[in-house]
C-alpha cells in the first residue's frame, strides 16, 4: 500500500512538469483558428500521444526503479522479493500491450489505405484546416 501512496505523490510532481508544454487543445486561443469538429479528433490524438510519449516513459522507468529498489532491499525475504517482480513484471506488460497496440493500428491503417499522410509513419499527424 505504500507503493501507491509513493506513486500518487511522484505523479503530482512529474504530471505538471509534463503538461506543461502538451499543447493538448490546439484551436480557440489568441491567434489560433476557432474550434470545428474535425479538432474533436485532434485533441483525441494529442491526449493519446501525450499519454504514450509524455506520461507513460517516466512512470514506467519511476515504477521500474521502485520494483529494482524493492528487490535489492527485500534480502531474504521471498514474499518482498516476488512484490518486486511482480510490479517489474506488470511494468514490462503494460509497455508491451501499449506500445503494441499503437503498431498494430499503424500497420491496419497503412495498409488498408486509410491513412492519407505524406509519410506512412505519420497518421496520426492530424490537421484541421
Amino acid at each position: 500500500m505504500k507503493t501507491g501512496y509513493f506513486i500518487l505523490a511522484a505523479s503530482f510532481l512529474i504530471f505538471p512538469v509534463v503538461a506543461q508544454g502538451a499543447g493538448i487543445v490546439p484551436c480557440g486561443g489568441e491567434g489560433e483558428n476557432p474550434c470545428t469538429f474535425c479538432y474533436l479528433f485532434v485533441l483525441l490524438n494529442n491526449i493519446i500521444k501525450f499519454l504514450l510519449i509524455d506520461l507513460v516513459p517516466p512512470i514506467a522507468v519511476l515504477m521500474l526503479v521502485v520494483g529494482g529498489i524493492m528487490y535489492f532491499f527485500g534480502g531474504p525475504n521471498p514474499s518482498a522479493l516476488n512484490k518486486a517482480m511482480g510490479i517489474m513484471k506488470s511494468v514490462v506488460i503494460g509497455l508491451v500491450i501499449a506500445y503494441t497496440a499503437w503498431i498494430v493500428v499503424n500497420t491496419i491503417l497503412t495498409t488498408s489505405g486509410l491513412a492519407e499522410s505524406e509519410s506512412l509513419l505519420k497518421w496520426y499527424d492530424l490537421r484541421c484546416e
